[in-house]
């Protein structure tokens, strides 16, 4: 398949592993994309389990992705354009009640004290960030469910990288 990114022809091979998950061949390179979580203006997503966060919109057959390094503006064959779209619809129900913990400030994650499942309260400590040989605690800031954890053990992020993903009561 072709896709066009800032005027830039790509040529891709895009192999579905699972509801989620692909297999993406790129210049005789593969790597591993599973999509972590999808709204109606954000996905998440991991590349050979790096994370990445976009905020995106659709204007016709043009989607645009945004993120600290700038817009990407990308065409993508119908194709695979009525996938992420039934993948975001499908999605979407579920976002009102999700929220993703996002990383305050670049660093590394040294400690998770939670996983998939924990209940957690406003105060409870989820993980530890070191950022600048200072370790830092997130807390909940809400109550809920952990339903995914975005990273793991000596991760480095950067600010804003998805870490967690938590349903609210």
């Amino acid at each position: 398949m072709k896709i066009t990114v800032n005027n830039l022809d790509i040529e891709l091979e895009l192999r579905k592993e699972s509801a989620n998950e692909f297999e993406v061949e790129v210049g005789g390179q593969k790597h591993r994309v599973k999509v972590l979580n999808i709204s109606n203006d954000q996905i998440v997503f991991s590349i050979d389990h790096k994370i990445f966060t976009f905020n995106f919109s659709i204007d016709g057959d043009l989607t645009i992705l945004t993120n600290s390094f700038g817009d990407y503006h990308c065409k993508v064959s119908t194709k695979y354009q009525s996938l992420i779209d039934s993948y975001r619809s499908t999605s979407s129900g579920e976002a009102k009640k999700e929220k993703i913990l996002k990383s305050p400030m670049p660093g590394l994650v040294t400690k998770i004290f939670v996983k998939p499942g924990s209940q957690i309260k406003i105060g409870d400590k989820l993980l530890i960030l070191e950022a600048m040989k200072m370790e830092n605690e997130i807390r909940s800031d809400l109550e809920g469910i952990v339903e995914d954890v975005l990273v793991s053990e000596g991760s480095a992020v950067e600010k804003g990288a998805s870490l967690l993903k938590i349903s609210t009561n």
